[in-house]
């Protein structure tokens, strides 16, 4: 299989948008996704069962390869002969709904500040407005459940939320289409995570008769040594006389990040924290380039040193003494959060900044086309051949931004915020997630946006709680802790990484980017609706307390007014004031290694590895075993066999073991829906 992107589309022989079909597909899975979550059996199944999203930052989203892997058996047929352009919409339409699939929405938020109605009720009326909660007796008939759902009572909570995912997502899409052209015809970012699913799609459409021959030896070894590794996992968490083949019941997280112990060999390092251990972190690893892969290697062996160079010199006291994940989130004196370095402050924050900024400033030319593109002060015949390939003109882009960025900044003044911080936030998101997917485009791993680190930003903002308290501040630190740098599985922060995913699918396939975007938007706005109705109807019908997500993820969190509204409420999460300098310096030393890459590509210090070897949640997952697996694994395969051995037997081993691992996840998230109702 050629790894290389066919890198042209004939939109003129694309089909007719099949836009009832997408709408039924997209309702669908919204409504699915929240009744399979709502029937696992722990926070664990919730975690890394669920359809959307798994493998914490890992992202990895089964819902795209389950609705390939159910098309193969037709793919042949007489009555339905799939192509690369339907294998390429089924991806565009899985992708986009697996966001709005998981435990976070709707369950974690806004089910919190709707669970806060009871549980904080002073504060919840006070902090959060009508249109975003019913009353609290309306709230309550959710905990219990057996009860006819209120639709009418619920109709402005529904039509609320419902609008803040559409508009938001809007933005995103229109942002992802403007970048599209840079990041897929011209730089041809590899996006792993759509690799995988291209090598299924390839072996899925091939012309061999035999389904094995199709699939290919590398890609059948890569696909049982998934389920080998995997059935043992799940089955150790459903069954406790199950032998816990791989350990996953000692210190490990559902994602297989093992803590260290004050009595580990590691312990005494300072900067460790965990190892990670689960194989599909190193097979998406392995589809990134090498060159990130080693400057991650070498960023981190650089933290470990001035890490341990800050302990010696009398910082983090106690760290030591201290487990791993204590050593990440369990105070502020801590690496992430505390002096002298508050990496979460220089990466997280200043460092997403500054790939951003320096991206823009960097690609300013292509920019300046796009702005003049839509501008029509472009050469009549240049601008046809500039948007010969584009879902729409430039000039709709940036139309659809700019309406789209009013209704979020209307949005969120209706929530009591100034006009200003609207537009700050609009930006923030901008910045935050943008930078979040280009991370991600790279090696497949959301690095920046996950732990709600932007929080640093309100404390940077407000010095100290404003007295007396304002719905403002509230409800500033429970966004930025939650929706505005907690990872895609929120919804609109996924449809930006689902819009420039199908793009790159319609690329490799050579397919049509206007079906790309077409149902990337569709899925978007029916999506996040289906999810609510879907949540609800569980709730109503099963009783939230009586379901694991729903005891747990949603009335669990009902108090989150509480904890967001102290006088010192996460003051040290985003870094312990004050931060503005660190966030500076982040900033110049994210543009200074980008300016140095983009001049001298053998430069081996590039700013995704640092972000990756830095940023808290990437020392919390411990993702430096399997990157090293991962670079040794590549450098062997290139060095031996060179991109011929990497393009017919590394790839598609490595598409193949996630794919063997999705498959798992799904056999084990059945079997715990099948003992909810049957216990065995």
């Amino acid at each position: 299989m050629n790894l290389i992107e066919k890198g042209t589309t004939n939109e003129t022989e694309a089909k007719k948008f099949p836009w009832f079909q997408v709408a039924i597909a997209a309702m669908i899975s919204g409504l699915l996704g929240h009744i399979w979550v709502g029937l696992l059996a722990n926070v664990g199944m919730i975690a890394n069962y669920n359809l959307g999203s798994i493998g914490c930052a890992l992202t990895l989203s089964p819902w795209p390869f389950i609705l390939i892997l159910a098309s193969i058996p037709f793919s042949k047929t007489k009555i339905l002969r799939l192509d690369l352009e339907t294998f390429a919409l089924i991806y565009t339409v899985g992708i986009s709904s697996a966001f709005f699939m998981n435990g976070f929405y709707p369950w974690n938020h806004p089910g919190s500040l709707i669970a806060s109605r009871i549980y904080s009720p002073e504060e919840s009326l006070a902090y959060v407005p009508w249109f975003t909660a019913p009353e609290t007796q309306v709230v309550e008939q959710l905990v219990n459940g057996q009860v006819p759902i209120p639709w009418v009572l619920w109709l402005p909570t529904i039509a609320f939320w419902w609008t803040f995912q559409v508009a938001f997502s809007l933005f995103m899409i229109s942002i992802a289409t403007i970048l599209r052209k840079a990041w897929i015809d011209i730089e041809r970012v590899p996006f792993p995570h759509t690799i995988v699913a291209y090598e299924l799609i390839d072996k899925a459409s091939s012309s061999e008769k035999s389904f094995l021959k199709r699939l290919g030896k590398p890609f059948t070894i890569g696909l049982l040594v998934g389920l080998v590794v995997q059935v043992p996992i799940f089955m150790t968490l459903t069954f406790p006389w199950f032998p816990d083949v791989y350990g996953w019941r000692v210190n490990t997280c559902g994602f297989g990040s093992t803590w260290l112990t004050p009595d580990s060999p590691l312990a005494g390092v300072a900067g460790f924290m965990t190892f990670n251990k689960w194989p599909p972190f190193a097979s998406v690893f392995y589809l990134a380039p090498a060159n990130v892969l080693l400057s991650f290697l070498l960023w981190f062996f650089i933290y470990l040193i001035l890490t341990q160079i800050a302990y010696m010199q009398g910082y983090y006291t106690g760290l030591l003494e201290m487990a791993g994940c204590g050593r990440n989130w369990c105070r502020g004196d801590i690496p992430p959060t505390g002096e002298p370095f508050k990496w979460v402050a220089v990466s997280n924050l200043g460092g997403a900044i500054g790939l951003v900024l320096f991206y823009l400033i960097l690609n300013r030319r292509y920019l300046m086309d796009t702005a003049r593109a839509a501008m029509r002060r472009m050469n009549p015949d240049k601008l046809k051949e500039f948007e010969a390939n584009e879902p729409i003109s430039y000039r709709v882009a940036y139309a659809l931004a700019s309406v789209s960025a009013i209704l979020v900044v209307l949005i969120f003044i209706a929530f009591s915020f100034n006009p200003l911080m609207a537009i700050f936030i609009l930006f923030e998101e901008f910045i935050i997630y943008t930078a979040a997917v280009r991370v991600f485009s790279l090696i497949g791993f959301n690095a920046n946006a996950v732990g709600g680190y932007s929080t640093g930003f309100v404390w940077l903002t407000w010095p100290s709680r404003p007295e007396p308290i304002s719905s403002e501040w509230v409800l500033s630190i429970y966004f930025n802790r939650n929706w505005f740098s907690d990872g895609f599985q929120y919804g609109y922060p996924g449809a930006l990484l689902a819009s420039l995913s199908s793009y790159k699918m319609a690329n490799l396939t050579g397919t049509s980017n206007k079906t790309a975007f077409k149902a990337t938007v569709l899925v978007s706005v029916i999506a996040p609706l289906a999810a609510l109705i879907s949540w609800l109807w569980m709730c109503y019908n099963f009783g939230a307390s009586k379901l694991p997500v729903g005891s747990s993820w949603f009335l669990g969190w009902g108090y989150v007014l509480d904890w967001y509204s102290g006088a010192e409420a996460l003051k040290t999460w985003g870094g312990v004031p004050p931060i503005g300098l660190h966030i500076i310096v982040g900033i110049l030393l994210v543009g200074a290694l980008s300016v140095l890459h983009s001049r001298f590509i053998w430069f081996p210090l590039e700013p995704v590895g640092f972000l990756l070897a830095t940023t808290g949640h990437t020392l919390l997952e411990g993702i430096w075993t399997t990157i090293l697996v991962a670079w040794v694994a590549k450098t062997f395969t290139l060095k031996f066999g060179g991109s011929k051995a990497y393009e017919s037997f590394g790839a598609p081993f490595a598409a193949g073991s996630i794919v063997g691992t999705i498959i798992a996840v799904i056999l084990g998230g059945f079997l715990n829906i099948v003992r909810f109702f049957i216990p065995f």
